[in-house]
């Protein structure tokens, strides 16, 4: 199905530059988007996959406070395989 909008000029052509800094057109933006709108899989999965990694983010940020904390090499390390046996 074909849809056609009225956007500004100025905001497509920025719209434009993120998708090609994303490796993708606008108008694959435009459909996920709206696949995610409408609750397709695709779009739920994507959603999903987000929501998680602002989750660990979020708990890495409250487990670990910026000023407070100094980066352990081997702490990091550690933390890493810890995520990847979790995706394994």
């Amino acid at each position: 199905m074909n849809l056609t909008l009225s956007v500004d000029d100025k905001l497509v052509e920025k719209a434009r530059q993120v998708a090609s800094r994303q490796g993708t057109s606008l108008q694959a933006l435009v459909r996920q988007y709206i696949e995610t709108l409408a609750g397709s899989r695709e779009g739920v999965a994507l959603v999903d996959r987000l929501e998680e990694q602002w989750r660990e983010a979020d708990k890495h940020l409250r487990d670990h406070p910026p000023r407070s904390y100094k980066f352990d090499r081997d702490e990091l390390y550690e933390d890493r395989l810890r995520r990847r046996r979790r995706v394994e």
